[in-house]
């Protein structure tokens, strides 16, 4: 292994990080970013050639000030800064690992703290915003219905937008159990339930385009659409549904917003917390009841939308009048005398 570091970073990007870390793609281009824009900072600050750079280029002085200038002059996110450290940590501990001279060099990185992101608002859609992002939609235009049928299904599944990336037609189930298969975190899978709604939608979508495998979510070109691209189209419509409905424009709609809007409305129409845990794909009932943090406003009508289904069954309670027990109201007039 050439030990110089072109060569070091050549191979922790085709054959450490991978073969032996086990990084995913997305893990890799991503701390493979943290280096590639740390030594483009570094050419700017001071000019060099890639083969001069040596351990003395990664004190914890000089990392400290990519990363404020990330921040301060790039704008990027604080989740983002933090990627670009651990990336940046992540390759120096490998080098460290066959070049002992990078030791210092990854002890000053991993010194460097992590910031904590402010705790972002945990907002919802009420039904009404919900409705009107979708009247907002015109299906006779190009893409308007496949648009629609995004902003259903996402809201009806809950899924997370890798989650909706990687729906395919064959994963939908018709007939008895109306259901779709989401693939989610760690290769796990779950069954969810399908309104009527988003299987007319599904099965008008595979009769018009006459598929009934492949992605359920298409871009302009045909191939599947992206995460961006989903996030791109409810963010479009959300802005337009805002012009009547002022409510929304103080709202930052993402796909993660659509799947909180969606179990925060099973609860208020009495779903348990089971239910919206195993609904949601979360393995901890405890991040179930951390997702669905909601007012006291909220949690008093989610108990009224309980008790009318309770209602509807026929379940009372009597009056007090028709109330005894022989043995407590002797007991009673006891303690009365």
């Amino acid at each position: 292994m050439n030990k110089s570091f072109p060569g070091l970073l050549e191979y922790y990007v085709l054959t450490y990080a991978k073969k032996e870390a086990g990084m995913s793609g997305e893990t890799l281009r991503s701390y493979y970013t943290a280096i590639d824009q740390y030594v483009l900072w570094m050419k700017e600050c001071s000019p060099m050639e890639t083969s001069e750079i040596d351990p003395s280029c990664f004190s914890r002085e000089k990392i400290r000030q990519f990363l404020l200038h990330l921040e301060n002059e790039q704008g990027v996110s604080i989740p983002t800064r933090n990627l670009r450290r651990a990336g940046i940590v992540s390759f120096l501990e490998f080098a460290a690992g066959v070049c002992p001279v990078y030791s210092q060099a990854y002890l000053d990185a991993r010194s460097i703290k992590i910031k904590k992101a402010p705790k972002p608002e945990k907002s919802f859609l009420t039904i009404e915003e919900y409705r009107g992002m979708l009247e907002s939609i015109d299906i006779s235009r190009r893409n308007g219905y496949s648009h629609y049928l995004l902003v259903s299904v996402m809201y009806d599944t809950a899924a997370r937008v890798d989650e909706a990336v990687r729906m395919n037609l064959q994963d939908f189930s018709f007939g008895k159990e109306n259901s779709v298969i989401i693939y989610g975190k760690g290769s796990k899978y779950r069954r969810v339930y399908l309104t009527k709604h988003s299987v007319r939608l599904v099965q008008d979508c595979m009769a018009r385009s006459g598929r009934m495998q492949g992605p359920l979510f298409l871009n302009r070109s045909g191939g599947r659409m992206s995460d961006s691209g989903i996030d791109y189209v409810l963010k479009k419509y959300a802005e337009k549904a805002s012009q009547s409905i002022l409510s929304l424009k103080d709202k930052t709609v993402s796909p993660h917003t659509l799947r909180r809007s969606k179990a925060t409305h099973m609860l208020l129409n009495g779903a348990s917390l089971p239910v919206i845990q195993r609904f949601l794909g979360h393995e901890s009932i405890k991040t179930t009841e951390a997702y669905l943090e909601i007012g006291s406003e909220a949690m008093a009508k989610a108990v009224q939308a309980a008790e009318k289904q309770l209602t509807e069954k026929g379940v009372t309670t009597p009056e007090v009048s028709d109330w005894k027990d022989p043995d407590i109201l002797r007991r009673l007039k006891r303690i009365a005398r």
